[in-house]
């Protein structure tokens, strides 16, 4: 009888612990996985991106690309400038450097034309899409000015979608991405490019 009721109450001590493991894993995910949204009305077009990244909306317009914002996993963004004629506007995206597991992403609408045909590897806001994921040295370059500081090779993500529209023919995402977990990153960004959505 006495072993019966030893057992039962270390039952009683595994079911406890059990769900109290169940329950934090629960609210950790919760927590570290909150999105919120991204809605570009004028555009046609909402995301949703980790709360924990920073936002910063671009401020200047161009004649054929306009660029919308910029996201990061890192340090504030900069601050876009407009431009006067006596100071340059913010380049898009402005030069970074992140640290380790950093990510900056980027996005930005089109009425350019493209002279090639769009070849799709995929489907994002119900609209055919190429992602592409190249490795690059994380030394800056002419090309590359969003750089990591750690590691000698970053990710660099790029997906071209194809506008809901003549007037928005096109929408670009570029993304950076730093080890060594490449792989938490990169899932974020493609979870960030899965939610887009085109409104009426």
């Amino acid at each position: 009888m006495e072993a019966n009721r030893r057992w039962i109450v270390i039952g009683a001590v595994i079911v406890v612990v059990a769900a109290a493991a169940i329950g934090s894993a629960l609210a950790f995910s919760g927590s570290g996985s909150r999105l919120v949204d991204a809605s570009f009305p004028g555009y046609r077009l909402i995301f949703s991106y980790p709360a924990a990244w920073k936002r910063t909306d671009w401020c200047w317009i161009g004649t054929s690309v306009f660029p919308l914002t910029l996201l990061t996993a890192g340090r504030a963004t900069t601050a876009c400038q407009q431009g006067s004629s006596l100071t340059s506007q913010t380049p898009f995206p402005p030069p970074q450097r992140l640290g380790s597991n950093g990510v900056a992403a980027w996005w930005f609408a089109s009425n350019q034309r493209s002279p090639t045909r769009l070849k799709p590897n995929a489907e994002l806001g119900g609209q055919p899409a190429r992602i592409m994921v190249q490795r690059q040295s994380t030394r800056r370059t002419s090309t590359s000015y969003v750089n990591c500081r750690t590691g000698t090779t970053q990710r660099f993500l790029t997906a071209q979608i194809q506008g809901p529209s003549s007037g928005i023919s096109k929408i670009k995402v570029g993304a950076v991405v730093c080890g060594p977990d490449f792989g938490r990153g990169l899932a974020d960004v493609r979870k960030m490019l899965d939610s887009l959505r085109f409104t009426g």
